[in-house]
């Protein structure tokens, strides 16, 4: 005799459909897992067996063979723990099973039978929904995650015994109900800006950095800001789209994170000594995604970004061009998604003086050297913007009466999304020759031109002019060429 049911196994932030075939015969009482079980699914044995005992029902008396197809696929975690016990109380004639066959039922059983919380729930239910799954039976435990799932039935239920009776037609399901703990950042205004204030060309960049997604590189001395900037940056970003509020919260899920979000979009702000694992992510157990994946559609602020590790950093290049990236281990090979924005902020010496005078920096001129070029130049090359902090001062005049920052990134926004200012032919060649002459690359000049856009956007005009272009080109090269000439390398 035997039976199937059906379950997913995790790759990152997809899953794969996993058919639970069991099937008994006579013989010695036994129970075979099979279909490369990782060691948590191997010991899904122990754990159902023991469930069922402290349950009152009997383990199969005879060999019991348990298959996870496909076999070829490498199966992670205890979510198919239920879908194994229901197999063998149905082999075993203990349990009519009269619904739940085209359902994915996951879950994790305790010895006394009750239901923990499975990792990831939001990933696999969203496999089940693209695997033409009837609905998803999970623990009350993720009814949070639970909550959020659409497009196709979601039910929760606390042990095996109420799971028996909902096969059995003699109970229904719970549906899931957010605590409300889970929502995201409602829409709104941000707090006032004290840092910006009578400083119109941070406000403006922190304004064209939001608006068309371009990468910045803050540099100045300590204490004078260039954190509050970053998460200044933050609140001026444009809040989730369904689709991309799913990524997110399947993301943080697989995580273990909670899944509210603290502002319109993810922010993180990894330690500089983090380690290459901990920042792109693993593969083994169904895979984690590290902190460049938790910034997925978000801001990633790098501070002290000399300080970083080699191997991180160079890491990252790949995926600011393609918005994600393959991690292929032992383990196995998951693509993890990686759409950040990201603020750099660096000093501009090892003291982080010289900006205010030299009678402040000791710095000999190779110490200098030696720290900018931590930051690589194709590094370098992926950062749009590059802005020179200025020292704090207390005489900064504030400007009353202004529309706030955000509601000029999102109106603009609309502009450039519907009509993207045009580049006529005699700016485009004035620009190129600009970049010739300093010997750019040419992925500068692309992200120039798009950054003349997006300054054509916030202007509210429908043509790139002089006027953009040069301004484009201060933000995009000024500090960069005086990186690049510290390091006596080109552009």
């Amino acid at each position: 005799m035997h039976c199937r049911w059906s379950g997913g196994s995790l790759r990152g932030l997809e899953a794969i459909p996993v058919r639970v075939e069991v099937q008994f015969s006579r013989g010695i009482p036994f129970l075979a897992l099979v279909g490369l079980a990782g060691a948590a699914t191997r010991e899904s044995r122990d754990r159902v067996l023991g469930a069922l005992k402290e349950n009152g029902f009997s383990p199969p008396r005879g060999r019991a063979t348990v298959n996870l197809a496909p076999a070829e696929e490498p199966k992670e975690g205890a979510s198919f723990d239920l879908a194994i016990a229901l197999g063998l109380l149905e082999v075993s004639g203990q349990v009519r099973a009269q619904r739940g066959k085209d359902w994915w039922i996951l879950g994790e059983l305790a010895l006394d039978g009750s239901l923990r919380p499975v990792r990831g729930a939001l990933a696999l239910a969203y496999a089940a929904r693209k695997a033409g799954a009837a609905g998803v039976l999970l623990p009350s435990g993720n009814r949070e995650e639970a909550a959020l799932i659409e497009g196709i039935p979601v039910r929760v239920l606390d042990n095996l015994r109420e799971v028996i009776e909902w096969v059995e037609k003699k109970r229904e399901a719970r549906l899931p109900i957010s605590t409300g703990n889970s929502s995201s950042h409602s829409p709104g205004e941000p707090e006032p800006l004290p840092l910006i204030e009578g400083l119109p060309r941070l406000e403006r960049v922190l304004e064209l950095a939001a608006l068309g997604g371009h990468h910045l590189l803050l540099v100045g001395s300590p204490g004078n800001g260039k954190t509050l900037l970053a998460r200044t940056l933050a609140t001026l970003l444009p809040d989730l789209a369904p689709e991309e509020k799913r990524e997110v919260m399947a993301l943080r899920s697989l995580a273990g994170l909670p899944l509210s979000v603290p502002g319109p979009r993810p922010f993180r702000n990894p330690h500089h000594g983090i380690s290459l694992a901990g920042f792109l992510g693993s593969t083994g157990r169904g895979g984690r995604p590290g902190e460049l994946s938790l910034a997925h559609q978000g801001l990633l602020f790098l501070d002290e970004i000399p300080e970083f590790h080699r191997n991180v950093l160079e890491a990252l290049r790949g995926p600011l061009e393609s918005g994600s990236f393959v991690l292929s281990r032992g383990a196995g090979r998951i693509r993890w998604p990686a759409r950040v924005q990201v603020v750099a902020a660096m000093n501009p010496c090892p003291c982080g003086q010289s900006l205010r005078g030299e009678e402040h920096c000791r710095c000999m001129p190779s110490q200098v050297r030696r720290y900018l070029g931590k930051v690589s130049g194709p590094l370098l090359d992926r950062l749009d913007l590059v802005l020179e902090v200025p020292p704090w001062s207390p005489s900064r005049e504030k400007e009353q009466g202004r529309r706030t920052a955000r509601s000029r990134v999102l109106e603009s926004r609309i502009r450039l999304l519907q009509s993207s200012p045009r580049i006529e032919k005699p700016e485009s060649d004035w620009l190129d020759r600009q970049l010739e002459s300093l010997g750019s690359s040419f992925r500068l000049r692309l992200k120039v031109r798009s950054l003349s856009q997006s300054i054509a956007a916030l202007d509210d005009v429908e043509r790139v002019s002089r006027p953009q272009l040069l301004e484009a080109l201060e933000l995009g090269l000024e500090q960069r060429l005086a990186i690049a000439a510290t390091l006596g390398s080109p552009v």
